[in-house]
């Protein structure tokens, strides 16, 4: 039993998505960040950065605690030995795709956020940071041109980009006046990645 620790936004979608692909049984643990609950002594020991999403995994020889995105996503394929290769190559590829999701285009798009929804607009901040989400999105476009899914079959990597795709490409594109253009290769896979039943689940709350 996996007790996840959660608060509604994308990268505990991302978790939840994984939980669910591995068929993991998971007790949802709700940590109320306008209260500050993510401060709690207690929720330290288990996320030291204070962020959410976290997981505690009770196993047969102790809890094993994972904080941070991409180690959640990583030890819960790991675990159930599921959307990770284990090729060498095919491992690598994946991982660096997993970890562009959550920390290139991940990382910038929350920024974007930020200086977007502000109350004072620094347009030099929003230029900087939406220039950047556009260049990863064409990145992201043609490498979906190329192949099915980011690294190549449906795996880990595809479930942080898709988060995030899903809740900002087309706020982008209207920040960008038509800079990122059309992008159908993006658009099929985010398709068929949002019809797969753990993917529906999440995304719709469940």
């Amino acid at each position: 039993m996996i007790d996840f620790y959660t608060w509604p936004g994308p990268n505990s979608r991302k978790a939840q998505i994984m939980l669910e692909e591995a068929g993991a049984e998971y007790t949802v643990r709700t940590v109320d960040i306008t209260k500050g609950e993510q401060f709690a002594p207690a929720f330290l020991k288990i996320s030291p950065n204070n962020k959410i999403p976290a997981i505690v995994d009770h196993t047969p020889t102790g809890p094993v605690a994972v904080f941070e995105t991409a180690a959640i996503l990583l030890y819960l394929a790991e675990a159930s030995g599921r959307l990770l290769p284990t090729e060498p190559a095919a491992r690598a590829n994946t991982m660096a795709w997993l970890i562009w999701g959550t920390s290139s285009l991940g990382g910038a798009l929350p920024q974007l956020h930020h200086f977007v929804d502000a109350p004072e607009q620094l347009p030099s901040a929003i230029e900087r940071f939406t220039s950047d989400c556009v260049r990863m999105f064409k990145v992201q476009e043609k490498r979906l041109s190329e192949v099915e899914f980011l690294a190549g079959n449906y795996s880990v990597a595809d479930i942080p980009s898709f988060c995030s795709t899903a809740g900002w490409l087309k706020r982008v594109k209207d920040l960008s006046r038509g800079a990122l253009g059309d992008t159908p290769a993006t658009d099929r896979w985010l398709k068929a990645v949002g019809e797969r039943a753990a993917v529906r689940k999440v995304m719709a709350g469940g």
